[in-house]
């Protein structure tokens, strides 16, 4: 009888152990695929870096790895590049042609259809541009810092969506849709600016070289090519021609994005050459087909053909002509479906993962470290005040202000159950700096003292700015009883 509890409780435990085992597993799948999960990866990269930047054990292993050179040599091409322009030009370039992407999206088949629609969140983005930069520059007129002012007005699109997606249900999906088109709109302002001031000197050779690629993805839009990898590899010497010409390849991903065809053409032509292709098929003469290695293994299968070869009784069962022209039918079939295609949202759909839980986290990683030293004074800096006004004031006043006036004007349509208080909330979350503030201040400073700064006024301002469209989130999204 002991003996009979005792394997009882011993499968009990195996069965509840392995139920236990695979839940857990269920939820973190889940958790993983959540979209808050992108926002939660960012916030830890961050203070992983943070700390890591800190401890007198590893601050010193942390910094020097960025700086680590990463040799490309072809014959007599040779080029040397640091791990962290590596991170910040190249991977942080496939960031953007997602963001590129989906705006695109956004214009063709979603909230941003039809110019009334798309200007709500234009003119929104706008004011989170231009109040914010203002603010800056009134607290840093004359100064050195002054070349910072596009890190105040640059939105976290992943950890501002992080915020929202974790109250799941609550928030209204108007809400987050409105920020999504805000913040890509706003990300796009950004880039712009980034090529406009953040770019010293312009080589015209490699200008003109970026500008004959440009006219290339133009020209494979205008034939409709559906191949994915010919657009890839004019946006990549896009790519390389507009780093050598001075400006920020970043913006060449956006061009990149904007030439990816975004619409299926299902033309009538298509589905008849389909149909004919399909009426030349014989279903009878096909089920008499026998599949010699269904079901075989590799072994088994070589064995038999082996048998055969060297048996008596060799018949052919299998009619080669015939199965070659059922090959080329469906091989017809397929072209005429892949013609139908979508590569933007193709490409979209591969790029997202890899942005959200390895290049961006990656980026966060490598730019978030700063070190605090004794005699950094955060709060007796014209720069904090800048960067922090900016963004937790200067995004939701822009953002209301400008989509109010537009909204007034009739220039602009504000979306079906999107109200002011959402805009505020939405506003208050787009002061989120985060990745583009840092990635800006990157760009803004050669001084690394004046980086680390701004990179701490980014971190203090972010999470004023979490901390405020939370509290205006829940209050603008509750429901009253009555």
């Amino acid at each position: 009888m002991e003996r009979f509890l005792r394997l009882v409780l011993h499968d009990w435990r195996v069965k509840n152990t392995f139920y236990l085992k695979e839940r857990l597993q269920k939820g973190l799948y889940r958790f993983i695929g959540h979209e808050s999960f992108g926002g939660i990866l960012l916030f830890v990269c961050v203070i992983m870096a943070m700390i890591l930047a800190n401890l007198p054990s590893t601050s010193e292993h942390y910094f020097s790895l960025w700086e680590s050179k990463i040799t490309i040599s072809f014959n007599d091409f040779y080029q040397e590049i640091t791990l962290i322009h590596l991170i910040n030009d190249f991977l942080m370039s496939f960031f953007f042609l997602m963001v590129g992407l989906e705006m695109k999206r956004e214009i063709l088949y979603g909230d941003l259809m039809g110019f009334k629609k798309m200007s709500f969140s234009m003119f929104g983005a706008l004011g989170g541009i231009v109040i914010p930069i203002t603010i800056y520059l009134i607290f840093n007129h004359d100064l050195n810092s002054s070349v910072g002012f596009g890190i105040a007005m640059s939105t976290d699109t992943a950890f501002a969506l992080g915020v929202i997606f974790l109250f799941g249900k609550q928030i209204p999906s108007v809400i987050k849709i409105f920020l999504v088109t805000l913040a890509v709109t706003d990300d796009l302002g950004a880039v712009a600016i980034i090529a406009i001031f953040y770019t010293e000197h312009i080589d015209i050779f490699w200008l003109s070289m970026a500008m004959a690629s440009l006219l290339g993805l133009i020209y494979l839009n205008y034939k409709d090519t559906k191949y994915i990898f010919l657009y890839l590899i004019f946006g990549a010497f896009l790519w390389y021609s507009t780093l050598l010409s001075g400006i920020h390849p970043t913006i060449s991903a956006v061009l990149l994005s904007f030439c990816i065809p975004g619409k299926t053409r299902l033309n009538k032509m298509y589905f008849q050459k389909m149909l004919q292709e399909w009426e030349k098929l014989d279903f009878e003469e096909l089920s008499k087909v026998k599949d010699e290695v269904q079901g075989e293994g590799f072994f088994s299968s070589s064995k038999r053909a082996i048998s055969k070869f060297f048996g008596n009784h060799q018949t052919q069962e299998i009619d080669i002509h015939k199965m070659s022209h059922y090959v080329h039918i469906l091989d017809s079939i397929g072209k005429y479906s892949y013609y139908a295609k979508n590569p933007l949202l193709g490409l979209e759909f591969a790029l997202q993962p890899i942005c959200a839980y390895f290049i961006v986290p990656l980026f966060a990683f490598a730019n978030g470290g700063v070190k605090i030293t004794e005699g950094m004074n955060l709060f007796c800096e014209p720069m904090m005040w800048g960067i922090m006004f900016g963004l937790v004031l200067g995004k939701p006043i822009g953002i209301l202000l400008f989509t109010y006036i537009s909204e007034k004007l009739n220039i602009s349509i504000k979306p079906k159950g999107l109200s002011y208080k959402h805009i505020l909330a939405v506003g208050f979350l787009a002061g989120i700096g985060f990745t583009m503030s840092m990635f800006v201040a990157t760009l803004a400073y050669e001084d690394e003292a004046m980086v680390d700064l701004a990179k701490l006024s980014v971190l203090f301002s972010s999470m004023v700015a979490t901390l405020l469209g939370i509290v205006f989130l829940l209050f603008s999204t509750r429901k009253i009883h009555s």
